[in-house]
């Protein structure tokens, strides 16, 4: 799985792939020490159907103490990198992917609306859990390597 170099490298792979291929985005962070570390990932899932290439960001920023801060903080950082590529996506399947949960028992439901409302107003797909694979499954990989 490459780090994101360049977004250019990004938009480059993606303008080389059919219609049909599905780009995913999508954002998870874990606390680590003293630090919160963040891992934005763009998922190109060629041809909707024959894997997919990975392309990831990791920052670690001073500890966020605040649930409802850091979640609201993986929300704009995958919304920052959809709108990086928007451009290139040309029709194809494009997803944000939140790691949030609408069940009420969980806490992350605490911003679903807001977050969901975010993602929209930007023009872009929002998708929550259990259907948010970038961010619950491959971002969150990534997060408990770093």
């Amino acid at each position: 799985m490459p780090q994101i170099g360049s977004i250019d490298e990004v938009k480059r792979f993606i303008k080389n792939t059919s219609p049909n291929t599905a780009i995913y985005v999508g954002c998870d962070s874990r606390q680590v020490r003293n630090h919160t570390v963040f891992v934005s990932v763009v998922v190109v899932h060629i041809d909707s159907c024959r894997g997919a290439k990975i392309f990831w960001r990791v920052d670690r920023v001073n500890r966020i103490r605040s649930l409802r801060q850091r979640l609201l903080e993986e929300v704009s950082r995958a919304v920052y990198l959809a709108l990086e590529i928007s451009e290139v996506i040309d029709g194809r399947p494009f997803e944000v992917h939140l790691d949030i949960n609408p069940s009420p028992e969980h806490n992350s439901s605490v911003i679903l609306k807001e977050a969901i409302g975010y993602v929209l107003a930007q023009g872009l797909k929002p998708v929550v859990k259990p259907h948010s694979i970038a961010a619950t499954t491959v971002a969150d990989y990534i997060t408990g390597k770093c």
